[in-house]
């Protein structure tokens, strides 16, 4: 009997302790200052509003502060998205506008000039030395594509669906993933407007433009998507979404503040789709492939 109240003792000491350390803990996170993330309704319909609120989720986390979206209307001049963000909280860790607020950033950098303020998705213009600003390493993103289409392509050819031309390096940095993994040949690149009838001979399709015309055709072709959309609405014949959206960039920018004038580049947030490879050793195969490859951002 004495052994069982001491058992009982302990378990109750154990889970006060555990209460208090979950209560400080809490009170921790809530009485840090928020991330401020500026967006409008057209992305949260693009973007998903539950998958929203799960990266809203994760992002908190990962940064152990809250995160908090500043909904405003796409077509507000700067003052009045400098006053949404402003009404949200009067003094937070750093809020983050998307590239086509850079105006609005601008005038609440203006409001508060010791704020940090992050604009997403654009390269610093030059002689910028108050906003701090981050865009994707399209180059990084490229190589793991090629890693990832070189496993689904089989014995045919890569086609790269893009929005006009492919920089050279941008070129070389998928190709060398497509290498990596022992494709020897050639991808074939086209914009995504023209029109392809040919398909085949082709295994994998990487698509990082506007992507609605291939999709529409409902080919049996495993696809590489670049997108913000939700990869719930996407034809199951895609197997990876590549995401680089402000919402995607932000736990990495966030880590690594650039100083005011400074660019930095940004991995994409991948995502290999449950249930949509015919063998579990093939999707953890992908994923193991991304994790293995990644490098740490390279700075500009």
């Amino acid at each position: 009997m004495a052994k069982l109240t001491r058992r009982k003792f302990i378990a109750a000491v154990i889970i006060i302790l555990f209460l208090f350390s979950a209560l400080a803990l809490t009170g921790a996170f809530f009485s840090r200052s928020p991330v401020l993330i500026v967006t409008d309704s057209s992305f949260v319909m693009l973007y998903g509003p539950e998958r929203l609120k799960k990266k809203e989720a994760q992002i908190s986390w990962k940064l152990f502060r809250r995160v908090i979206p500043v909904l405003v209307n796409e077509n507000a001049g700067p003052d009045l998205l400098a006053f949404a963000a402003d009404g949200a909280h009067s003094a937070p860790w750093a809020v983050l506008f998307p590239h086509r607020y850079l105006e609005g950033a601008r005038f609440y950098k203006g409001m508060y000039p010791d704020a940090q303020v992050l604009v997403m998705g654009s390269p610093a213009p030059r002689n910028e030395e108050l906003l701090s600003f981050v865009r994707t390493d399209i180059a990084a993103d490229l190589y793991r594509a090629g890693l990832c289409a070189a496993f689904l392509v089989g014995e045919k050819d890569v086609l790269f669906f893009s929005d006009g031309n492919l920089p050279r390096e941008y070129r070389d940095a998928f190709l060398e993933g497509l290498r990596v993994q022992g494709f020897l040949g050639e991808p074939v690149y086209l914009n995504a407007s023209a029109d392809h009838s040919s398909y085949s001979d082709i295994g994998c399709v990487v698509v990082a433009g506007a992507a609605v015309r291939f999709l529409e055709q409902n080919l049996e072709i495993p696809v590489i998507l670049f997108s913000w959309a939700d990869p719930a609405i996407s034809p199951r014949t895609v197997k990876v979404v590549f995401d680089d959206s402000p919402w995607a960039l932000a736990t990495g920018a966030l880590k690594a503040f650039p100083g005011p004038g400074e660019e930095m580049l940004v991995f994409s947030e991948p995502t290999v789709l449950p249930g949509r490879m015919e063998e579990k050793t093939s999707f953890r195969r992908l994923q193991n492939l991304m994790k293995e490859k990644l490098q740490e951002p390279r700075q500009n």
